[in-house]
């Protein structure tokens, strides 16, 4: 990661807290279903993708993203898509999560997205808990060639 910018001690802090460290958590394929698009009043678009199924893989443990979560975005006039997913992952052990996963896709001159999302999941008591604790970014790529997948990797920020 790159320290570009002046920290907080410029602005009267007597230390800086450093520059997070990114572990990968996990990568999530999230099927998806033709979306459903339209103009709005207001020069923005929407669009509602409904997440069909998926899975998830991590450190020990798989997943599936359960049918009916959606990401319900709002496309800007540069082709940008503000993303704002949601859906369950179901865990082969039975924990149970719900993603909210929120951030931008922004288009690629080869027709495909890239992005980058902050996510948070509510997840149940058990083996996997700390995800719950964790603060997450995310990074999306959806393929040019391949409108039916999204796929997401999420990186833990630590200190």
């Amino acid at each position: 990661m790159k320290d570009k910018g002046p920290d907080v001690t410029a602005l009267g802090a007597p230390f800086s807290p450093g520059i997070p460290r990114l572990t990968r958590v996990c990568a999530i394929r999230a099927d998806i279903a033709a979306p459903t698009e339209f103009d709005t009043t207001r020069g923005h678009g929407r669009a509602l993708f409904p997440i069909t199924g998926g899975e998830a893989i991590g450190p020990g443990w798989t997943a599936r993203l359960l049918p009916g979560g959606a990401d319900c975005a709002r496309r800007l006039p540069d082709g940008t898509y503000e993303v704002d997913a949601r859906y369950v992952m179901a865990f082969d052990d039975g924990t149970m999560a719900m993603v909210h996963n929120a951030g931008r896709m922004t288009p690629q001159p080869d027709g495909s997205y890239h992005g980058r999302t902050k996510a948070e999941l509510d997840i149940t008591t058990g083996p996997h808990a700390t995800l719950g604790d964790m603060v997450l970014f995310g990074t999306a790529f959806a393929p040019a060639d391949d409108p039916d997948h999204v796929f997401i990797e999420l990186w833990h920020a630590e200190l």
